[in-house]
């Protein structure tokens, strides 16, 4: 991508972008600046920028493609260097870069009904030697679990993009991450057409996170996948983050953390955070598959 001298500039508007509310609200501050903005062109300023959770160029990409949908040319300029590297080891930058630590998940899309594809996209990607230890059996339920996350997206949220992926590993930090990003109407949008409505956009996923909440209304898994998914965090002191325009809901370990963002974010990203220092091996007592049974 080449700048142009004539192009509107938009300054990235936060110092660093992490998996929290402050990033998030981030997002949506610039996708708001990106909305207003009429050129046929636009060069987005990053010189402030010097750190990105590499798995957060999912939903980056997300506030990108909306931009892009109004069919405006995006280019970039003033990147500090590590994170121009990241964003060209995991493909967000034309540009690409190797990877020869092996520790980005690329960034990836799908189209709404490619199930399948995203199916053998992520298990080949988390089915990492990082990985804390589990039997197959619970492998394979973790995985369906996350399948549910893009299945919601191909059900709910009439998403006018494509379903975007992306994923790190922090060796420093012990951390594999996975983010699902959609861009569709969100949770509260969802569960509002289907005459379910919350006074805030927090309330919706709250409400939609509560494993006794089965309908699978929203853009998160519903049932036993998101028991199972729930329970594992807890357990493995993980992290599972879920943003859906002006809710941002957070679960790490057993804690769960809400805010309203001011700045809504375009659709639901949902971000999974696996602690790979756990020593712990998993396991399903017994043959019924029950998230209480995860030991």
């Amino acid at each position: 991508m080449t700048d142009s001298d004539h192009s509107p500039e938009i300054a990235f508007p936060s110092s660093q972008l992490r998996t929290d509310a402050i990033g998030f609200d981030a997002l949506g501050r610039l996708h708001k600046r990106l909305s207003e903005c009429s050129s046929d062109t636009v060069i987005i300023d990053c010189a402030r920028l010097f750190w990105l959770d590499g798995h957060l160029s999912s939903p980056f990409l997300t506030v990108l493609n909306h931009c892009r949908a109004r069919h405006v040319t995006i280019s970039f300029k003033g990147l500090k260097p590590d994170v121009r590297l990241l964003l060209r080891k995991n493909g967000l930058l034309e540009e690409r870069a190797v990877d020869s630590h092996h520790t980005t998940i690329p960034v990836t899309t799908f189209g709404l009904h490619e199930e399948v594809a995203f199916a053998d996209f992520s298990r080949s990607h988390l089915a990492r030697p990082e990985m804390p230890k589990m039997s197959k059996a619970l492998q394979a339920k973790i995985f369906e679990a996350v399948d549910e996350l893009f299945a919601n997206c191909a059900l709910h949220s009439k998403s006018p993009l494509r379903v975007v992926t992306a994923g790190q590993f922090f060796p420093r930090t012990h951390r594999l991450a996975f983010a699902i990003s959609d861009g569709g109407r969100g949770v509260d949008g969802s569960l509002r057409a289907s005459k379910i409505s919350f006074t805030s956009p927090t309330d919706a996923i709250d409400w939609a996170m509560e494993g006794n909440n089965t309908t699978r209304k929203g853009d998160i898994p519903g049932g036993l996948g998101l028991k199972l998914l729930r329970r594992f965090i807890e357990r493995n002191q993980g992290k599972l983050t879920v943003v859906s325009n002006a809710g941002y809901w957070c679960q790490e370990a057993a804690r769960v953390r809400r805010a309203v963002l001011r700045n809504p974010f375009p659709g639901t990203a949902v971000i999974l955070e696996i602690s790979t220092s756990d020593r712990n091996s998993y396991d399903l007592a017994g043959a019924a598959p029950r998230p209480e049974d995860i030991w």
